[in-house]
Formats: C-alpha cells, structure tokens, sequence
C-alpha cells in the first residue's frame, strides 16, 4: 500500500443527492483499487478556491455536477475540443504544477449506454428528443449530432434555456 491513496470525487452544491460516491465506491472495492471517491459540497463562493487547493489534499481528479458544470470551463487552463464544443465540463484533471484539465464525458456516456442497451437504436433512423438543457443536455445534443440524428427535438422547463441550447 503506498503512502499516498489517491482521492477523486463529485463537486456541486448541494451534493447529497448524488449516486456516484456509493458507484464509485463500489467499483474501487470490487476490483481492489486504492483510493477513495468523495462527494464535495462546495458554494460558488468558495468554488475557486477550494477546486485549486484540491490536488494539495491529494485529489487527482474530480467530476462535475450542477449547477458547476458551466461555470468550470473558466478555472481551466486546458480544455479539451469536445468540453469547449459543448460548453460543459463534468471531468476535471490535476496536472502537476497545478494544472487543471477539463473535459466532457457526458455524451460519450450517454451513447455507449444506448448503443449497448439498445443495439437496434441508428442515430439516422430518426428524431429525438432531449429533456431538458442543462450540462449533460448539452452533452448529449452534440453526441446525437455528430452521431448523425436527423432531427433534434429540445424541451426544458424555461423556453429561453432552450432556445439557447438550440
């Protein structure tokens, strides 16, 4: 066991609500790997901060939920195409010397499960429609674009978001 065990874990505000440290925590333990994933409860107020203090406590990562996954692309000194395209990030990287990398998995995600899910699914077969437009919406707009889904259809409690989005 080495000296240092290594911490990621999910930031946002409020955070209790989150699956992913019992997930994440689940899979260390399944395959034995050392580490722990924390859930961080941060205010915006403190977001800054706290985020560029992180890799002094050891976190070598982190994942982005709302209502940060805009706001990060501005702490990062290295965004990837795909975090810029979308305008979200939901993964954050510590380099070293302090660096923070950012990047979006989301629609990636969103189309590896549905391709494994529903083998019959084609993106050109057809329309479809995205509730919602936050962060991971915005992900998974661009996924099914480029993924080459005809038409997009958008739905989201306030017409403005959308239209945005759109």
């Amino acid at each position: 066991m080495s000296e240092e065990i290594p911490l990621a874990g999910v930031v946002g505000y409020p955070i209790g609500h989150s699956r992913s440290p019992a997930m994440h925590a689940h899979w260390l333990a399944r395959y034995g790997i050392e580490g722990h994933y924390v859930p961080l409860a941060i205010t915006l107020q403190h977001l800054e901060s706290a985020i560029r203090d992180l890799p002094k406590l050891g976190f070598k990562g982190i994942n982005v939920t709302q209502p940060y996954k805009e706001t990060m692309l501005s702490m990062a000194d290295q965004i990837s195409d795909r975090a810029a395209l979308i305008g979200a990030v939901n993964t954050i990287s510590f380099r070293e010397g302090g660096g923070i990398s950012a990047d979006n998995t989301d629609g990636y995600g969103f189309l590896e499960n549905l391709e494994s899910s529903a083998r019959w699914w084609q993106a050109k077969a057809g329309s479809a429609l995205v509730l919602g437009a936050g962060g991971a919406a915005r992900a998974v707009v661009v996924a099914l674009l480029q993924a080459g889904v005809p038409e997009l259809w958008l739905a989201n409690r306030t017409k403005g978001r959308a239209e945005t989005l759109a």
